[in-house]
């Protein structure tokens, strides 16, 4: 595997350093899909997309069907009322629609976000995370996989909710 990732905030200065993995020079290795690979994100064999990585979540738990994943933001991720952007949010979910769908098509299925629908329930504050991004797949057909997203906070409160559709691509 190559160079690890890494996320180096500094708040006094009010920066942020941060790195990704290259992506595999094998095209059939860019797309997690399959259980396996995901297993493999958990156990650090495999890397999280450049984007996931960028957004600061973590993939924590992997089964049939869902996913479980934490975010722990910093300043960066704020907006100017003091809380967590919503655009963030939306990012995690998206992730974690991606990745709850990764674990329901066999290596070789591509998948990208069709539709997204997010509602904010509450706001999530920096001293309530890390947070917690549950996704689940509700339906797989063909060519679609229907998956429902919750974020929590360190309280266990539901900060927003979501769902999704992901295109499915066959070979």
């Amino acid at each position: 595997m190559d160079h690890a990732p890494f996320d180096s905030v500094d708040p006094e200065s009010h920066s942020r350093r941060y790195s990704w993995a290259a992506a595999p020079a094998d095209p059939s290795e860019r797309v997690h899909a399959g259980l396996a690979a995901l297993e493999e994100i958990i156990r650090g064999e495999r890397h999280l997309s450049p984007g996931a990585h960028t957004l600061g979540v973590r993939l924590t738990a992997a089964a049939e069907g869902s996913v479980t994943m934490t975010a722990t933001p910093a300043e960066w991720a704020l907006n100017n009322g003091g809380t967590v952007h919503g655009g963030i949010v939306s990012g995690w979910v998206d992730s974690a629609l991606g990745y709850a769908t990764a674990t329901v098509v066999e290596p070789g299925v591509g998948y990208n976000t069709l539709d997204l629908t997010v509602r904010y329930i509450r706001a999530l504050r920096l001293e309530r995370t890390p947070a917690t991004i549950s996704a689940e797949v509700e339906h797989v057909g063909r060519s679609t996989c229907v998956v429902q997203a919750k974020v929590t906070d360190t309280d266990g409160r539901t900060c927003a909710s979501a769902s999704g559709v992901m295109m499915l691509f066959r070979p």
